[in-house]
């Protein structure tokens, strides 16, 4: 029996838009919307995500008897049938892989492209690197329940009464499988217990605020709803509220990050950790995403301003430690992230270099150092839209 009633199904049509226009009104409404990106043909697709590499990092870092099996492109294509591999961050999902394939064909979808541009009120949007998820079983979690955003609402303390701020977007792109969302329905209903409860807790909801769901079901029993997303043909655009209360949901799928940013990140990098790569060392952390870019990596930060980890994360180097190349332990020092050393394309030679500069491509000149390691990625394959997204030209 479930701890909690489960979530009213609603039928994706219902939050649906047919075009960029529809999507404010429809997340205004639900605080969640849809838009399927049938500019993006199947067999295209189907084509980069074979050739889209899950644990090309990964495998740089283990050494030879660790390595970990690539998925075919069957158990892409039907998330629910990829075995879970023994890699990093495998349970919960995350495929630390940046600037791949998938990547930049997704976001150079022209109706992906006019849904952010209307989303973010911006002649043209510009954007950082993210990483892709997968999932293989529908779950609810509970627990997960939470709201975000700087200023979640407005409210006024004599007549008690409160309303959610709309705030910012998130947004993810479903690739295979069936995306699940769950969120609550706050239409017409009273905010104030929840802004009372919310001011309570107001040394966490600066960024947002976790929400007991014992809590909102005493309070707003019968407003759980969720919306499955088939994604198996065109990519689905999934966007909501983060004032919206949601939750995180698993289900069998694959999901593509795409992050549209404000601007790019120019303060300089003054001190890295231990599972970030020394070369970032005083870039600025916009130049690191272009660096990170180039080896499929990211930079310093991930859109969210939260520090990344290419690899795994300190909780798991007791675990993982005896598993990776001597190249990435420090003597006595333990786990030392670097970039990685298994690209092809050399960056230093006089040919490659006239194109970057043939297509105005900017990067950091330690990118060019005799010791730094060949790309894994050729960049100067991406489109003009692309690369301008990035800031790797103006």
């Amino acid at each position: 029996m479930p701890k909690f009633p489960n979530p009213t199904a609603i039928p994706t049509s219902t939050v649906l838009a047919k075009s960029p226009e529809e999507i404010k009104p429809i997340l205004l409404q639900h605080g969640v919307a849809v838009i399927a990106l049938t500019d993006v043909a199947v067999v295209d697709k189907i084509l980069a995500l074979d050739s889209t590499k899950f644990y090309r990092t990964a495998n740089a870092v283990f050494n030879d008897e660790n390595q970990v099996l690539e998925p075919t492109l069957s158990e892409k294509l039907r998330p629910e049938t990829l075995v879970q591999r023994k890699a990093p961050s495998a349970a919960s999902g995350f495929i630390h892989q940046y600037g791949t394939p998938i990547h930049t064909l997704i976001q150079g979808s022209p109706l992906l492209r006019d849904s952010m541009n209307t989303l973010y009120d911006k002649e043209r949007a510009i954007y950082a690197p993210n990483r892709l998820r997968h999932t293989r079983k529908f779950k609810f979690n509970d627990d997960s329940l939470h709201i975000e955003g700087l200023n979640l609402f407005e409210a006024d303390e004599e007549t008690k009464t409160a309303s959610l701020i709309p705030g910012e977007v998130a947004t993810i792109v479903g690739l295979a499988g069936q995306r699940r969302f769950v969120f609550w329905d706050m239409n017409d209903a009273d905010i104030w217990p929840l802004y009372e409860y919310c001011l309570k807790k107001k040394t966490t909801w600066g960024v947002g605020c976790q929400l007991p769901p014992a809590w909102m079901h005493q309070h707003y029993a019968g407003r759980r709803r969720m919306v499955t997303v088939d994604c198996n043909t065109h990519p689905m655009l999934i966007m909501w509220q983060e004032s919206t209360p949601h939750e995180i949901a698993d289900s069998p799928a694959l999901s593509a990050f795409i992050s549209p940013i404000d601007k790019y990140e120019n303060d300089k990098i003054e001190n890295v950790l231990s599972y970030q790569p020394r070369e970032y060392l005083g870039l600025t952390k916009h130049q690191s995403n272009l660096l990170g870019l180039c080896y499929e990596m990211p930079g310093f930060q991930w859109p969210s301003g939260k520090r990344c980890y290419m690899f795994c994360h300190t909780r798991a180097y007791y675990h993982y430690m005896p598993k990776v190349k001597s190249e990435f332990l420090a003597p006595g020092q333990g786990f030392r992230m670097k970039l990685i050393t298994t690209g092809t394309i050399n960056q230093r030679d006089p040919a490659y270099r006239k194109k970057l500069k043939k297509r105005k491509i900017k990067l950091p000149e330690i990118a060019f150092n005799e010791n730094m390691p060949n790309f894994v990625t050729d960049i100067t394959l991406w489109s003009d839209e692309i690369l301008k997204d990035y800031g790797f030209t103006n």
